[in-house]
């Protein structure tokens, strides 16, 4: 029988201390830390997960800037920034992460000018389109929208993706939600683990013309899970 810890969550809003918040064998997940360390590594994955995208949208010479965008935009948050962001560890080293989002989180953490590197003007200019793609959707109240997950390159095929996922339904669950969804490029694989966690193709979006050139991605399908 797999080894299962949880532990009660803080009161929202809250600073966790605390360094587990569940443990499966030898993945353990814990909350995103305000340090150098922590951010650094979730802004590497964030920029490895959508890599294709980034350099469509800017240059593949641009992507160690974007990862240090990412790295910053997670500093000195107020702390329920942290609580919607965890980190994987297998046996103690960080391997993987996730990051969810909730109604009303985009007047809670906007975007800050001071985070963004100098690129030059064509990059800034497609990573800004490309932001508009991809983050101009309201979060439903009583959902919770899996706004990214990655898993380091050296820890793939361990389960990390699989406990992260159920990190955030607990998480959701606490919250209230009653669903959970992401979105998800068709050509992706990624899709047959969210078939195994019991989340359900809902619609399948094929992208016009400007969103393709934003993206560089033909379709998307949005995925949703009952949380019951």
């Amino acid at each position: 029988m797999e080894f299962v810890t949880t532990h009660q969550p803080v009161a929202l809003g809250q600073i966790n201390t605390q360094p587990e918040l569940l443990k499966r064998g030898p993945v353990t997940i814990r909350n995103l830390q305000d340090t150098e360390e922590d951010c650094q590594f979730s802004g590497r994955l964030m920029v490895e997960a959508f890599e294709r995208k980034f350099i469509h949208a800017t240059s593949k010479n641009s992507l160690p800037k974007i990862q240090e965008l990412f790295a910053k935009m997670s500093r000195r948050r107020p702390p329920l920034y942290y609580e919607r962001d965890f980190i994987a560890e297998y046996n103690g080293e960080r391997a993987g992460s996730c990051v969810l989002r909730y109604h009303g989180d985009k007047d809670l953490f906007p975007d800050r000018d001071q985070d963004m590197p100098p690129l030059g003007c064509s990059d800034s200019c497609g990573l800004a389109c490309l932001n508009c793609a991809v983050s101009g959707e309201d979060i439903p109240r009583g959902k919770c929208y899996v706004d990214h997950i990655g898993v380091d390159a050296r820890f793939r095929g361990r389960g990390i993706g699989k406990v992260l996922l159920d990190m955030a339904e607990i998480d959701a669950k606490r919250r209230g939600c009653k669903a959970i969804y992401l979105w998800v490029a068709t050509s992706n694989r990624a899709q047959h683990l969210y078939e195994r966690q019991g989340y359900v193709l809902m619609e399948q979006y094929s992208l016009c013309g400007l969103l393709w050139c934003q993206t560089g991605e033909k379709e998307f399908a949005r995925m949703e899970k009952i949380l019951m």
